[in-house]
């Protein structure tokens, strides 16, 4: 199983490079840190807020050239822990050498990390969006989003072990909070938003819009279990005797297309058979909810409920599993004939699986907007200066979503109209504190935009443990 890992995030992580991309396309809000329930517009709002697609923009017609995005986080060690230790030493001569570890070293790199640290690649790209405003008609947008990813979880015993090996004195090791999950589908989002004919007290200018995406899967791989662990205890018969008992016992469940499999089936990516438009090995359907309003004809109110649905995968299934025990005499020694087992138990074995579900990462936001002018301590301001705020709930853990809530505040200044400037703040969602900030060129018929959900990365080593990037163009016609 655990080279079927190792695999498939060196896929995720090639592919991330490749193309480089869970709302990191939206090239605006990532530079506001994802601040994006109300502030999204046209092909923005694709997949956040369907009913913001019919609230009018400087042009009836949107269209969005190839957008990405990539996001990398670890929990492993900061930048700081790898430049104290993992960068070498000088010797005497002034070249740099490899830096031996001392005890005080390992025990200070392993209580920097948490019990089960983890590793997430998130990566996304959109191919092509399309958008158009009519008053009469409302709002229709088009988009086709590809989205990679990876989340790796791995017990702190893997690292205590390979820092202290076996303790001649007794140790034991639990490694079952190990688990992960990897994926790549793309979805065909197609969104309509219109002005509702109602009035409701103190709320004007309402929209409601739904989004429904065929979604085809073509990669994925999930951890099911895992309760592998492993004791050293001296032989009872034998106080010169050593004997390593444990389990492997894990189930993993992962099916790709011809590209990821290759002719043998086993995981491994074959970029010669690259194609654009594969056969999928999973397909599903989703939904987007939203509503936006405003109140007071100040502030701009938005609800949204994204990707409810799932996807099925029912072709080219393959579980792994183990299930042996495992008994070493003397581990501190060569033993022979034994090396075969222990291997033999740690990979596992493979079989035929049947068909299952895999959620889309469902989410709710709830997010407000509202500009300076309309905050009298702030009118003093030049240029428009628009100030947002998000709160983000994910509905499950699964494709990269989290239970954990996330807040957000996001503001975008236009000084100089040409070049707009954002920023935001962004807490919770399983991640550290995140400033965020971004930037684009602005000419009215065209825009280009860059940002990072992690501007502080640049300033602080303990930052470095996520790296986020996201840029791409639109042209308004």
């Amino acid at each position: 199983m655990r080279k079927n890992i190792l695999m498939i995030i060196a896929l995720v992580t090639l592919l991330s490079q490749t193309f480089l991309a869970q709302d990191i396309t939206n090239i605006r809000g990532v530079g506001m840190a994802q601040t994006t329930a109300a502030t999204s517009r046209g092909t923005d709002a694709i997949g956040i807020n369907p009913a913001n697609v019919a609230m009018p923009e400087w042009n009836p017609v949107t269209l969005s050239l190839p957008n990405f995005g990539l996001k990398i986080r670890t929990e492993l060690f900061t930048y700081d822990i790898y430049q104290n230790y993992f960068t070498g030493v000088p010797d005497s001569t002034g070249k740099r050498v490899s830096k031996l570890l001392t005890t005080a070293d390992k025990n200070n790199i392993l209580s920097q990390m948490p019990e089960n640290p983890q590793t997430k690649f998130l990566s996304e790209v959109q191919w092509f969006g399309f958008s158009l405003q009519s008053p009469v008609l409302g709002g229709i947008g088009f988009a086709i989003r590809d989205h990679l990813g990876t989340t790796i979880s791995m017990s702190k015993d893997y690292f205590r072990v390979a820092a202290f090996g076996l303790d001649s004195l007794g140790s034991s090791f639990d490694f079952s909070g190990t688990n992960g999950q990897a994926w790549w589908y793309r979805e065909y989002n197609i969104s309509y938003g219109r002005k509702l004919p109602v009035t409701i007290p103190f709320l004007n200018d309402l929209y409601a819009g739904i989004g429904v995406k065929l979604v085809k899967g073509y990669g994925i791989f999930e951890s099911l279990k895992n309760n592998t662990s492993f004791t050293n205890t001296l032989d009872p018969n034998d106080r010169y005797q050593y004997v390593t008992k444990g389990k492997v016992d894990f189930l993993a469940h992962h099916a790709g297309i011809e590209m990821l499999t290759g002719d043998s089936g086993k995981m491994g990516p074959t970029f010669d058979k690259f194609k654009m438009f594969p056969d999928p090995i999973g397909t599903g359907t989703g939904f987007d909810i939203g509503i936006t309003g405003t109140l007071l004809s100040e502030i701009q109110l938005a609800l949204s409920i994204t990707n409810i649905g799932k996807i099925t995968w029912d072709k080219n299934i393959i579980e792994s599993y183990g299930g042996d025990s495992i008994n070493i005499n003397n581990p501190f020694t060569q033993f022979a004939g034994q090396n075969d087992t222990l291997l033999t138990a740690i990979k596992g074995k493979n079989r035929p699986g049947t068909s299952f579900t895999t959620s889309l990462p469902t989410a709710l936001r709830v997010g407000m907007m509202m500009e300076a002018k309309d905050i009298p301590v702030l009118k003093f301001l030049p240029g428009k200066l628009i100030l947002a705020f998000d709160y983000l709930q994910g509905f499950n853990e699964s494709l990269g979503n989290t239970t954990k809530p996330r807040v957000s505040l996001g503001m975008e200044y236009r000084i100089i109209p040409l070049i707009p400037l954002r920023t935001g703040l962004s807490i919770g969602g399983g991640d550290i504190p995140r400033w965020a900030f971004g930037f684009g060129i602005d000419a009215y018929v065209f825009s280009f935009d860059l940002a990072t959900d992690n501007f502080g990365f640049l300033f602080s080593g303990k930052n470095f443990q996520m790296f986020s990037i996201s840029a791409g163009m639109i042209i308004r016609i």
